[in-house]
């Protein structure tokens, strides 16, 4: 039997750095980088009027009542703004992927309720950020929640 020598042990080591190395960067090369919007800058220069919107929100006597179903989500919002004119949207970001984002316009019943369909959502976590304004005044909230179909 013969010995591998040193000389063959440190070409080894070397070769398998370098193959090691190269699988290291095609592996990362093709990984998919997304950003959580496309607009991402210019929304992170208002994003101090995110802050005061939230503020508001929390500064609420009750909090959005999420509920979700098979069917979509129940969104219950505070008391304060029965027969009040609401405008604002809620949009789904998919932490997965953009390709389960979806948007929708806000339009209260008199009770203070929107149902959303989960028809354009698939399965799986979602952060729901709605935003919306009463009487001058901006409001924010943000909710995780699972879809489950």
């Amino acid at each position: 039997m013969s010995k591998i020598g040193w000389g063959t042990k440190i070409a080894i080591l070397y070769i398998g750095f370098v193959v090691l190395v190269i699988a290291m960067v095609v592996i990362s090369m093709s990984q998919k980088i997304e950003l959580v919007s496309e607009d991402y800058y210019p929304k992170e220069l208002v994003f101090q009027n995110q802050i005061n919107s939230s503020n508001n929100a929390n500064a609420l006597s009750d909090t959005i009542i999420n509920t979700v179903t098979l069917n979509g989500i129940d969104l219950q919002f505070p008391s304060e703004f029965k027969g009040k004119t609401v405008n604002g949207k809620i949009e789904f970001f998919r932490p997965s992927g953009s390709s389960g984002d979806f948007s929708a316009t806000l339009k209260l019943d008199e009770n203070g309720h929107q149902f959303v369909s989960s028809k354009e959502l698939i399965s799986g976590k979602y952060k729901m950020q709605i935003s919306w304004k009463v009487d001058n005044t901006d409001y924010y909230s943000e909710h995780i929640i699972t879809i489950k179909k």
